[in-house]
């Protein structure tokens, strides 16, 4: 047995680690240390029995001590690398978790806009159609008006005038309107309606007729955005707005 190689710092060193591993809970560990520390002391010539009598005997406890202390050292290193690796593998995957999240929340606020704009149009739609069915029904009940005023100025009329006939005496010269093949009797609606010479509104006036006198309409024509009635009557022939005679 070698004397000087519990005085080797590195022999004593290599000795603490593969004894420290005989400790190993692992089997397989355990066994491989074993079989390292006796090719280790092998080397040196030196066995267990050497080595637990060294110990007993307190000559290389110094050399132990410094042993051990490295071991420690070394071991509290690494449970310190290890300690990092595990935090950046936690930041990593807490990057990767945000990132994520981030995304996430894109998509949702994407769906929320695209949803705010279908209730924007929706909205929109719903104002127009209200809008439209407001104006529609305001048309509606201006003709229905436009209507019902007419049938009463027909209905006054009718009551305040007796139906002439053809071929029968009227006032003045209206029992010789007799009809032609075409035209139809008409009702004057207005007092004081002008009978024009062209139906146009800046015609000349050749003379103007009462509310309730007969009239002959002999021909009825579009001008612009007006109707116009070519009527026969005691005063004469000419032109009038088609809604002031009912006919």
């Amino acid at each position: 047995m070698d004397d000087d190689a519990f005085s080797d710092g590195a022999f004593v060193s290599r000795l603490q680690k593969l004894l420290a591993m005989l400790a190993s809970e692992q089997p397989g560990e355990a066994e491989a240390a074993r079989r390292k520390l006796l090719e280790h002391l092998a080397g040196q010539r030196l066995s267990l029995t050497d080595v637990a009598q060294r110990l007993g005997s307190g000559a290389p406890r110094a050399s132990f001590t410094q042993g051990t202390r490295e071991m420690t050292l070394e071991r509290q290193l690494h449970i310190a690398r290890v300690a990092r690796q595990e935090v950046e593998a936690d930041a990593q995957r807490a990057l990767l978790r945000i990132a994520e999240l981030q995304r996430a929340l894109q998509d949702a606020s994407m769906e929320v806009a695209r949803v705010l704009s279908r209730q924007a149009r929706l909205r929109l739609a719903a104002g127009c159609g209200w809008l439209l069915a407001v104006v529609v029904g305001a048309l509606g009940m201006a003709q229905y008006r436009h209507m019902q005023g007419v049938a009463q100025g027909a209905a006054i009329v009718a009551a305040d005038q007796p139906m002439l006939r053809p071929g029968t005496a009227g006032e003045g010269n209206e029992a010789a309107l007799q009809l032609a093949p075409g035209e139809r009797y008409g009702t004057v609606l207005v007092q004081d309606l002008a009978i024009r010479l062209s139906p146009s509104e800046d015609a000349t006036v050749r003379a103007f007729l009462n509310r309730g006198m007969r009239v002959v309409v002999q021909q009825q024509v579009r001008v612009g955005l007006q109707s116009w009635l070519l009527i026969r009557s005691v005063t004469g022939d000419g032109w009038v707005r088609s809604a002031a005679v009912l006919h």
